[in-house]
């Protein structure tokens, strides 16, 4: 017959077993889901196709689009790393995304491409509240990036253009200023959040102190997104706005 003493002994061991298994799952420490395959394709600079015929969206990071500033260039750098390689996938909290793709971490041995894609400027830091490994590194390779001007990092000679607001609740806006001391062209800048909405303005001369609005919703104003769903994320978001050559004039976190 058990004891008060053994049940409680061995109730004990058991939720220090769970917690044990539940902390070293989510940090990371030890990995149970490793899964090996080679790269068939890759996509752009944060999709890959592997041997399987699975499409993989590697997690923590955004890359630009094929059609964006920089996008070739981080698709460039991801196949010269994984393609034709064998790799494997390490599995999150989060399986799939909207879209019906694996969201892994990707590996060759030890190396987290994750992070060496975000290390090279190559993509950005994305929707860290929605992971639980590897945040504390990948903030650490972005600040490398960031603070070396690699990548999407690399700044416009144009340093002047301010936030004067980013207003998340009701209609939502950005609002910048000209404080430079002569007028700027817009045509082509780009302003897009870190899901890579993008505004990209029409021929506009932006002058001396002026004040200018863009929109999310409201498509009856001067400058809109045009969309029918806020986009800036109440949870955190980034805010980049570029020149016309997709070099980076004003960014923005909270």
């Amino acid at each position: 017959m058990m004891t008060i003493k053994k049940a409680f002994i061995i109730s004990f061991v058991l939720s220090l077993a769970l917690f044990l298994f539940d902390f070293t799952y989510k940090s990371g420490f030890f990995v149970f889901n490793r899964e090996y395959y080679f790269v068939s394709k890759v996509i752009d600079g944060d999709t890959i196709e592997l041997s399987n015929r699975e499409k993989v969206r590697l997690l923590g990071i955004n890359a630009p689009e094929i059609n964006e500033p920089f996008g070739e260039e981080a698709k460039g750098f991801l196949s010269k790393m994984v393609e034709g390689k064998r790799v494997y996938v390490e599995r999150d909290l989060r399986p799939r995304d909207e879209f019906g793709r694996l969201l892994a971490f990707l590996f060759i041995d030890d190396k987290n491409i994750n992070l060496e894609l975000v290390r090279s400027g190559s993509a950005h830091t994305f929707q860290l509240n929605k992971v639980s490994k590897y945040i504390k590194e990948l903030r650490e390779v972005e600040n490398f990036a960031m603070k070396n001007q690699l990548g999407i990092w690399k700044k416009s000679n144009i340093t002047c253009i301010k936030l004067v607001d980013l207003k998340i609740s009701g209609e939502e806006k950005v609002v910048l200023r000209n404080d430079c001391n002569f007028s700027i062209q817009l045509k082509n800048w780009i302003l897009e959040d870190e899901s890579h909405n993008r505004f990209i303005f029409p021929s506009y001369l932006f002058k001396p102190k002026e004040v200018i609005e863009i929109y999310s919703t409201n498509k009856t104003a001067k400058f809109s997104f045009n969309k029918n769903f806020p986009i800036w994320d109440r949870e955190g978001d980034s805010l980049f706005l570029r020149d016309s050559q997709g070099l980076l004039v004003l960014f923005y976190r909270y």
